[in-house]
């Protein structure tokens, strides 16, 4: 019987590390925890652990820190660092330091139970000298149901190592923050499954951006007319596919859009230059939102503070100002955006590149 695999739970919070190691002793991990850096390192030298599930806000320590100071120990150890408090400038800093995964402690117990499962599939796999060669794999999600569908994007995966299908959802109601993935590379649009999410282009694909920020955008079972598609390329679409496509024509899309193309008709590419040389200033296809809304830098400041999640005691403290202040700024930015929320700042800042 193969030995069950070594959990190491770094958290500062004695109850989290009791209610994570009775739960995922029960998951058959051999599971150890550690409330801070020196119990985590000696657990390490002394222990097999294949996983590290690391805190990234320790009490005065930094989780980044000691997941690197692990690694160090051991460099095919995997780390996923876990945050009450996600953000995208943290979850960048995390995976520069080579960490397998970064996920919110909000996030299901099923999708953390998988992850952590992938990652001691992934160190077996780099330990026994059984990791493909070649360029790394394109990670796919898929938003569809349609069985046909799904069945021939299977078939074709199956013929073509170089993509993975990480994720099946029914459809984007299924997407939830918890899911936040920096690994996937493309994300497929069924049209047809996802039709009254996509009347709300700007907010649908805002909200996708903040959960796969890394994934381009690929509509398939596509029906629309050029006038739709052209919509749907300011939203940021790489490409349509229609439900009948080929094997070989499906493999050169996904390749060109990997590239960095756009995957569209000769007919509406022609339309899009054509319509790019009479007016350079209409908008169209790939032209950079600026910031209209006038905020000031500790504006500015104050929005990435609240894109992180932070209550307006910790961006007080955070910014040397007082909540009043923050409250102040919060309330201006609101209104020069044209919001209501913080959820809807924040969607706006990220569409107009300004976080």
């Amino acid at each position: 019987m193969p030995e069950k695999p070594g959990l190491l739970i770094v958290d500062d919070d004695p109850e989290v590390l009791k209610s994570l190691q009775i739960w995922l002793k029960s998951e058959g991990f051999r599971v150890f925890t550690a409330g801070d850096t020196p119990q985590a390192l000696d657990t390490i030298r002394k222990q097999e652990i294949a996983v590290g599930l690391v805190d990234l806000h320790l009490k005065n320590e930094d989780g980044l820190r000691l997941a690197t100071e692990l690694k160090a120990l051991d460099e095919s150890l995997k780390i996923i660092v876990i945050t009450g408090y996600p953000s995208y400038e943290s979850a960048i800093d995390a995976m520069k330091t080579g960490i397998f995964d970064y996920i919110s402690k909000s996030t299901e117990n099923d999708v953390i139970l998988r992850k952590l499962r992938a990652a001691v599939a992934e160190r077996q796999r780099e330990r026994s000298g059984e990791k493909e060669s070649g360029r790394p794999g394109i990670n796919v999600i898929l938003l569809g149901h349609h069985q046909l569908v799904r069945e021939g994007l299977e078939n074709f995966f199956k013929e073509n190592a170089e993509y993975r299908l990480l994720h099946v959802y029914h459809s984007y109601e299924y997407v939830k923050k918890g899911d936040f993935n920096l690994e996937a590379a493309l994300l497929l649009i069924c049209s047809s499954c996802n039709q009254e999410y996509l009347d709300d282009a700007e907010g649908f694909f805002a909200r996708l951006k903040l959960v796969f920020p890394n994934a381009k955008p690929v509509i398939i079972n596509c029906a629309c007319d050029d006038e739709r598609k052209k919509e749907l390329l300011r939203r940021g679409v790489k490409g349509f596919l229609p439900a009948n496509i080929g094997k070989g024509v499906l493999k050169k899309a996904l390749g060109c859009i990997m590239g960095g193309q756009v995957w569209v008709s000769r007919e509406l590419s022609q339309q899009l230059l054509s319509e790019l040389l009479e007016d350079t200033g209409s908008g169209i296809a790939y032209k950079k939102p600026v910031d209209s809304f006038n905020l000031s830098d500790r504006e500015v400041e104050v929005l990435k503070a609240l894109a992180s999640g932070l209550s307006n005691l910790v961006i007080s403290e955070k910014l040397f100002l007082s909540e009043k202040t923050v409250k102040t700024h919060t309330h201006n930015i609101f209104r020069k955006m044209g919001v209501k929320t913080r959820t809807q700042a924040v969607l706006k800042g990220m569409e107009f590149h300004i976080i």
